[in-house]
């Protein structure tokens, strides 16, 4: 029932954070491997002090990441809240539960050519909104952790998005880090509606 619940109402789920707390949770070690990968040289090195060899891991396990989030879903449940009015400049990261709609939003940056606006740069993101104070919060977020469709949200902002505002519970690491509007910016971790199935589980946000 509660992977049911949780599929239902999950919007983002960080994959390797996810993976990386149930080895931690359980003690399980994924079966790995390595590869590794030397670059070619050039005739220039714009790092000239980087390594040419890398190395990329890859892990495997016999069970989900929505599998994991389930067994995982009891602890991380009890996490506490981060309070975005309190958090302070210079203050190390933290992780906690916040409560909002999730929305998104673009910045536009314009200069005047020939006595005209010209936009010179413009970029999209996720916010949180409906916080204490009409605090805001931007999401630095990776494509692939959203469930189907929800990124494809941020390109139709320039054409037939007019409103999106949907009522979420999030998990956050947030960054002792602000935008040019003094909002805070945090890196989600797990993303799920507002659905009472699972919030009346999120002690922190009762």
């Amino acid at each position: 029932m509660m992977q049911k619940d949780l599929l239902q109402s999950l919007v983002y789920l960080d994959k390797d954070y996810i993976a990386d707390s149930y080895e931690a949770w359980s003690g399980e070690s994924a079966a790995v491997s390595i590869t590794k990968h030397t670059r070619r040289k050039t005739g220039t090195n714009p790092l000239p002090f980087s390594a040419e060899v890398s190395a990329q891991e890859t892990r495997s396990y016999p069970i989900s990441t929505l599998h994991m989030l389930a067994q995982l879903w009891p602890d991380l449940a009890e996490q506490p809240a981060v309070n975005v009015s309190e958090y302070a400049e210079r203050s190390a990261s933290e992780f906690g539960w916040v409560q909002g709609h999730l929305s998104t939003f673009q910045v536009r940056s314009k200069t005047q050519r020939d006595g005209q606006d010209v936009v010179t740069a413009q970029s999209s993101h996720f916010q949180l909104r409906g916080l204490e104070h009409g605090r805001y919060v931007d999401l630095i977020t990776t494509p692939d952790y959203f469930t189907s469709g929800f990124n494809a949200l941020l390109p139709l902002q320039m054409t037939l998005l007019a409103k999106f505002a949907l009522p979420v519970c999030m998990y956050v690491r947030l960054l002792p880090a602000k935008d040019h509007a003094e909002n805070w910016i945090a890196v989600p971790l797990v993303i799920v509606e507002s659905r009472p199935a699972l919030t009346r589980d999120i002690q922190a946000l009762l």
